[in-house]
């Protein structure tokens, strides 16, 4: 009897050494090779289709859960109040590193909204508007000329400064609010959704997950010029008067709609 010195050619030879060996192994050893054909040729199909669905690109639904960044609860990210006189002109900073923006949001646009004292729908506002002509219990005035701005010259705000949906600068003598938009996003369209066309939904979001935009001062000029009204009531010589900035932050959400 030769000696076993355990190679792989001696344990196949003792395995297969006498004819009862033979018809108990030969085909156990036959099956084991034709499952793992089919595992193979399986696995590699399966990946095959796997690898295309990967590579298809699909059509995903993109949703924007939109909120104005406020610590407080009055749905406003910054409020300013002061005095102009006839002739003044005054630039109100608002610093942007200064407020919470959520984790995962973006900031989309921001809103700027400028009260004179005497105003339509100013709260606790006890007089009316009529002609140009501000009406109240304590005499008439006429509503004096104000014109706001957002600057954009040497402007740190990262923003669309020349997108469509902007409104940079306004001006009223009717004693009415103006209302002033820049938007910060790049295509960044006011809440609305819309299909996108990925591979994966990490593409899908990606251009709407880009970091320093709506970073910076929202510099706002306000000039005013007081206009005198040969009615009754104290001489009109400045004017009290609110801005109040609001900043919109957006969260988007990508869900699949199709493949194409």
């Amino acid at each position: 009897m030769s000696d076993f010195d355990g190679s792989f050619g001696a344990i196949i030879s003792n395995l297969f050494k006498d004819n009862g060996t033979k018809a108990a192994y030969l085909p156990c050893v036959l099956a084991s090779a034709l499952i793992f054909s089919y595992t193979s040729a399986d696995l590699v199909l399966n990946q095959t289709d796997l690898v295309d669905y990967v590579k298809t690109e699909k059509n995903w639904n993109i949703v924007f859960e939109n909120n104005i960044v406020d610590d407080n609860g009055d749905n406003l990210t910054f409020e300013f109040d002061d005095i102009w006189a006839d002739g003044d002109v005054k630039v109100i900073d608002f610093f942007l590193d200064d407020i919470p923006v959520d984790d995962g949001h973006f900031v989309g646009y921001i809103d700027v909204k400028v009260i004179p004292e005497e105003c339509n729908g100013r709260t606790g506002s006890e007089g009316r508007c009529e002609n140009g002509i501000w009406i109240s219990d304590g005499g008439e005035w006429e509503c004096d000329s104000i014109s706001a701005t957002l600057l954009g010259d040497n402007s740190t705000l990262t923003g669309q400064w020349f997108d469509s949906g902007n409104t940079l600068s306004g001006s009223d003598s009717d004693c009415e609010p103006i209302y002033l938009r820049i938007v910060t996003y790049p295509n960044y369209n006011l809440h609305q959704s819309f299909n996108q066309t990925a591979v994966n939904e990490y593409q899908a979001l990606s251009p709407w997950t880009v970091e320093g935009w709506g970073d910076g001062v929202v510099s706002v000029q306000i000039n005013l010029d007081v206009n005198t009204y040969g009615g009754f009531g104290p001489a009109d010589d400045s004017e009290e008067i609110t801005i109040l900035v609001s900043v919109h932050q957006f969260n988007p959400t990508a869900s699949l709609v199709s493949e194409q």
